[in-house]
């Protein structure tokens, strides 16, 4: 992954993520939903709309996300899957775990209703 770009917008922490999150740098968005959650954040984010491959770390990530912000009484989401990117997520079984959104604005709307 080249870029973790950060977003504020609606009182949502949005994760623009570009490239790959794979094993080399999941440890990357690991660390950065870590530091937003450590912040104060309790809605966050996270636009697949540039990431074009996710592997079982990435996914691991997204589990770990999902689960702090629950126990936080947070929300969390993710939108802009790809093709390729929601197949792994329905193969992994993992697509009812998340919030899964078409689009920012969709996502946006729906952690503020």
């Amino acid at each position: 992954m080249s870029e973790i770009q950060t977003v504020n917008q609606d009182g949502i922490v949005i994760l623009n993520l570009k490239g790959r999150v794979d094993a080399t740098n999941s440890g990357q968005v690991h660390d950065k939903v870590m530091e937003e959650i450590k912040g104060g954040c309790n809605k966050m984010l996270i636009n697949f709309s540039e990431v074009n491959y996710i592997s079982s770390a990435g996914l691991r990530v997204l589990i770990f996300a999902t689960k702090s912000f629950a126990k936080s009484s947070g929300s969390f989401a993710v939108c802009s899957l790809n093709e390729n990117i929601m197949k792994i997520f329905e193969i992994s079984g993992l697509v009812n775990l998340f919030a899964i959104h078409d689009d920012v604005e969709t996502a946006v709307n729906s952690l503020n209703g």
